[in-house]
């Protein structure tokens, strides 16, 4: 009897202790979908490595500073803007990054693009990895960018920091698309061209950064033709007579004596846009960049137009 009494007394004990303490409860893990699978997380990810610049971008964007960025020398040239981060780690080269580096940085995820797809599997053993191609998918490239930033958004917990930055975007294009339009009036047409070498010009077309921000602008594009699925069309100086009664926007950086040599050529002076002081150079952007990106595209692009034609 009286052990029947302790062991009540014991048990009664127990279930009280257990209402006061309970027992941990593990967070519910949430799955999330990408090109090449799945990834899921109990908490969102934190440590984050990047393979190219505009899921660099995207993540330094939402606010989290990479743990591992590719190719950091090229992306402070070519990118410039945002800043990136002190103390990472460098990974080396976009299309073969160092993975014993990339092991040593102690990622929780790891962000790359198709171009990397035969690599998914080797990554995925050092860190979650989640497969988001930007550009080179037949999509119009704003729309793209949107929809990359808030994929990563969701993944690491920072749909408000997206949202405020959509915000910013839509703000952004509203105000330079007016101040273009104020100097090159409604109905001008722009093409924008990097100048890779003497004998190789880019055009950008519809489904590129730079055209599916000048649409959202509200500024006519002169190029509407095919491209590559990389958004532009390649040739040489030729390939911008069709354009002779537009305006030219030209996207550095280029060798300053190939920039001399094209501009001074009798091809380029006998085109109308160059007769009529209708080219404009603008500082480094990158074309296949994130939601900064197409911010700064569209910011040096009215302060350039806004500032005078090139000289």
């Amino acid at each position: 009897m009286r052990r029947t009494f302790m062991f009540a007394i014991f048990t009664i004990g127990t279930l009280c202790a257990m209402a006061f303490h309970p027992l941990p409860v593990h967070a519910e893990s949430k799955t999330y979908t990408h090109e090449m699978g799945s990834v899921a997380f109990e908490t969102p990810p934190t440590r984050i490595a990047v393979t190219n610049w505009s899921l660099t971008e995207t993540v330094i964007a939402l606010g989290l500073a990479p743990v591992a960025i590719a190719d950091p020398q090229d992306y402070r040239e070519w990118v410039v803007k945002p800043d990136l981060p002190a103390g990472f780690v460098d990974i080396g080269q976009r299309q073969s990054p160092n993975m014993e580096a990339l092991r040593k940085a102690k990622p929780d995820l790891i962000l790359i693009s198709k171009e990397l797809a035969m690599a998914y599997d080797a990554l995925s053993e050092i860190a979650p990895t989640m497969v988001i191609s930007t550009f080179n998918n037949a999509k119009p490239a704003l729309q793209s960018i949107i929809n990359t930033t808030r994929q990563i958004a969701a993944v690491t917990g920072r749909e408000q920091r997206a949202n405020e930055i959509l915000q910013l975007l839509d703000e952004t294009l509203a105000q330079d698309g007016a101040r273009i339009r104020a100097i090159l009036g409604p109905d001008q047409r722009l093409a924008v061209i990097r100048i890779n070498s003497d004998a190789q010009i880019n055009v950008f077309g519809p489904p590129s950064l730079p055209n599916t921000v000048l649409a959202a602008m509200n500024i006519p594009t002169a190029y509407n033709g095919e491209t590559t699925g990389w958004g532009f069309a390649r040739g040489g100086l030729e390939l911008l007579a069709p354009f002779a009664n537009d305006t030219i926007a030209f996207i550095e950086p280029t060798p300053a004596p190939v920039r001399q040599r094209i501009v001074s050529s009798p091809l380029w002076k006998m085109q109308g846009f160059a007769r009529n002081n209708r080219v404009y150079q603008v500082p480094p952007v990158w074309t296949y960049g994130g939601v900064y990106s197409a911010m700064r595209f569209a910011d040096l692009l009215a302060a350039q137009i806004e500032n005078g034609p090139y000289k």
